[in-house]
């Protein structure tokens, strides 16, 4: 991505839309002075990028660089304008011999200030600055929530190993009966896993039954009927997963960062939808969507809701569970998303993050 591209992307990220009325939606960038309207979100959205590609040229013609195109400082060009500077003082303070009668010289045209972005000062700010209703999904209590982050944690690492433990637990869910998984054939390191996290998961009255029989290596369990214990089961766990994963990589680097998970919105049509994690880092915003069951039927309203959110595809982010690379690439292609595994998408990220780098 070149250097205008970026500019391009990070001024319209701080893009604002709004529903005029049906069939005509308004976008502006206040800063800019910029404001198109249009008769649908998306052709309002072009017509946006296009004046502002045509104010980016019209500011580069009149010699002028804005914000966030600055090159390093040119000492000899810095000091050639000093100098200019100082002898178009001398010549209208002291004029030449023969010049005493002309008009004095008029002041030079100032050129016009570019004004600079400014920054996002929150996710929910940047959220309602396109025009969106906002509502923050309560939180836990704060033990609980370490509690749930340890435990989904504890599942994301070790997926591989867990993945047909996992498999048989959210399939009980439905039936809310007892399950048991054989781990006859299972490698040491699958049954150690599977069984210190059901342990772990009847120690936090996560399941109401656990028993394993070493001489069979089989282990019988029955989760809680409990509403929040289903949700975090059958996909809360992933959402945490990612949303931790993601905080502990920004700290590492230490880079200034915001973190929300669960963020309800209303869009301009009315429709409600949810932002399972938001992330800011400086001025750029990442969304990620996570799912570990059917996710075919969502994929076409998330494709829709990233343009709704002014991201481009590599700030967006589809996670899902045990997708393989070749199908999370074709899909990244077909939905003009970033679709990837849970193994995978904290790599994605940092790829993200570095090309987004100024």
């Amino acid at each position: 991505m070149g250097v205008l591209t970026r500019y391009l992307e990070r001024t319209m990220a701080q893009a604002r839309y709004d529903l005029l009325g049906p069939g005509r939606f308004a976008a502006e960038l206040p800063e800019l002075g910029l404001k198109v309207e249009a008769e649908h979100l998306e052709a309002a959205r072009q017509a946006l990028r296009e004046a502002l590609e045509a104010w980016l040229l019209e500011a580069l013609r009149a010699g002028l660089t804005p914000p966030g195109l600055d090159g390093e400082a040119d000492p000899v060009r810095a000091r050639f304008l000093a100098l200019a500077g100082e002898m178009w003082r001398l010549l209208r303070e002291a004029p030449l011999p023969g010049l005493e009668a002309r008009p004095p010289l008029p002041e030079p045209a100032k050129a016009p200030e570019v004004p600079r972005p400014k920054r996002v000062p929150s996710l929910e700010a940047w959220l309602k600055g396109l025009g969106l209703q906002v509502a923050k999904r309560p939180q836990e209590e704060e033990e609980k929530e370490k509690v749930l982050t340890r435990l989904a944690l504890f599942l994301g690492d070790r997926y591989p190993s867990l993945e047909r433990l996992y498999e048989r637990l959210k399939q009980s869910l439905s039936t809310k009966r007892q399950f048991e998984l054989s781990l006859s054939e299972a490698s040491q390191e699958e049954i150690a896993n599977s069984t210190q996290f059901c342990t772990l998961l009847k120690q936090y009255a996560l399941l109401t039954s656990y028993h394993y029989k070493s001489e069979e290596r089989r282990l019988r369990a029955k989760a809680s009927t409990e509403g929040w214990v289903q949700n975090f089961l059958t996909g809360g766990w992933l959402e945490r997963y990612v949303a931790e994963r993601v905080r502990k990589l920004l700290r590492s680097k230490n880079l200034p960062h915001e973190v929300a998970v669960g963020y309800q919105v209303t869009l301009p049509g009315g429709e409600a939808a949810e932002l399972d994690v938001l992330v800011r880092v400086g001025e750029r915003v990442y969304w990620f969507e996570a799912k570990t069951g059917e996710f075919q039927a969502h994929i076409a309203k998330y494709a829709g809701l990233r343009k709704v959110l002014g991201l481009s595809p590599k700030e967006s982010f589809l996670v899902l569970l045990g997708v393989d690379r070749t199908r999370a690439k074709e899909l990244s292609a077909l939905y003009g998303l970033t679709v990837v595994g849970q193994a995978g998408f904290l790599e994605a990220f940092q790829e993200a993050l570095e090309g987004n780098a100024p």
